[in-house]
């Protein structure tokens, strides 16, 4: 599964939310109704499904669904190390 079907995923099952309504383009507060709070409990569950740690201020900005899997995106791409020639 890629990164947007897992954090969709994510945000279905931890936030009990319609799986129709997960979109790339939902809005995170308007149309999802995710607070501070829920906010706080999708990064502890976003790191537990990638094995990454996530610093809320890297999501601060993110408005979508899109916007977190793109911020996922680049903190994955930043983390892989590549792999010295032998």
């Amino acid at each position: 599964m890629d990164t947007g079907g897992r954090v969709k995923a994510v945000l279905v099952k931890a936030l009990l939310l319609d799986p129709e309504l997960v979109r790339d383009d939902a809005l995170l507060v308007d149309d999802l109704n995710i607070g501070s709070l829920d906010r706080f409990e999708l990064i502890m569950d976003l790191e537990a499904e990638f094995g990454l740690e996530i610093r809320e201020e890297f999501l601060v900005g993110a408005k979508t669904v899109g916007d977190i899997v793109r911020c996922l995106d680049t903190q994955i791409k930043s983390t892989v190390v590549p792999q010295a020639a032998v």
